[in-house]
């Protein structure tokens, strides 16, 4: 397929600083540019390549799961295509494919390697920052008494985090009371999440804390029944309501 290329394309492509690579009508890669050599040859050992040039004649099914997924998509005919994948589990790719039409001949397909490894790292990292920084477990005025609030929306992964992280903090505060504090919360709609909520409380108590709720808004407290969350739990209007009743219970002077 290269032949087909005029020297002034290639030459064209090879200024590129974008990753170009070449897929003929086989559906194998029959060139890439200067930029695209480059990243194979970071990357040759895991495609068990001595050199990059040794991708050249590679089919493109090599770089999806499902070997006939990408040239289904080709055939289809729907372009641009434009898809992510992870490589290798390890680097993250963000392609980009065109038909390559030459003097109204149709010469295969442009491809457009977009390097996203280090971006989507970034992205995770920021993710975790978030979730860290929306889900606060806090110590309290009264001992071995810790303080949860409830921020925003609840999702299935903010629930996860959280519950893996009470449970440690349980442990390492030796955590009499637990107090979580539903006021700041936004949305909390799906009926499976109101069972993961119940069953941090159940597993928290198992640990040998006591949990409290607080902070039910009125249109809330009818949002938590439908939910399954367990309103018989002992609740207080406010935090600070819920902080007194521990400070009576551990006999602290008011």
């Amino acid at each position: 397929m290269v032949y087909h290329l005029e020297d002034t394309i290639t030459d064209t492509l090879n200024c590129l600083e974008e990753n170009i690579f070449i897929i003929d009508l086989d559906y194998k890669i029959s060139w890439m540019n200067e930029s695209g050599k480059e990243l194979i040859e970071s990357m040759k050992s895991y495609f068990r390549l001595d050199k990059a040039e040794d991708l050249i004649g590679t089919p493109i099914a090599r770089f999806h799961k499902n070997p006939s997924y990408k040239e289904e998509m080709l055939q289809k005919g729907d372009f641009p295509i434009d898809m992510q994948l992870v490589l290798f589990n390890k680097f993250v790719a963000r392609l980009v494919v065109k038909e390559l039409i030459v003097k109204q001949e149709k010469l295969g397909f442009i491809l457009t390697w977009r390097d996203i490894t280090e971006l989507e790292k970034d992205k995770e990292k920021t993710k975790a920052l978030i979730n860290e920084l929306s889900t606060p477990i806090l110590p309290t005025i009264a001992e071995n008494t810790l303080l949860v609030p409830l921020i925003g929306e609840m999702t299935f992964e903010r629930m996860e985090n959280l519950t893996s992280k009470l449970l440690n903090e349980c442990l390492n505060y030796h955590a009499e009371y637990v107090i979580i504090d539903f006021s700041g919360i936004t949305t909390v709609e799906d009926p499976d999440l109101g069972q993961e909520i119940q069953k941090l409380t159940t597993t928290v108590e198992l640990m040998g804390a006591e949990v409290l709720y607080c902070g039910f808004k009125q249109d809330m407290v009818k949002n938590m029944v439908a939910l399954g969350i367990d309103t018989d739990q002992k609740s207080f209007v406010s935090f600070r309501n819920a902080i007194r009743y521990v400070v009576s219970k551990l006999g602290i002077p008011s």
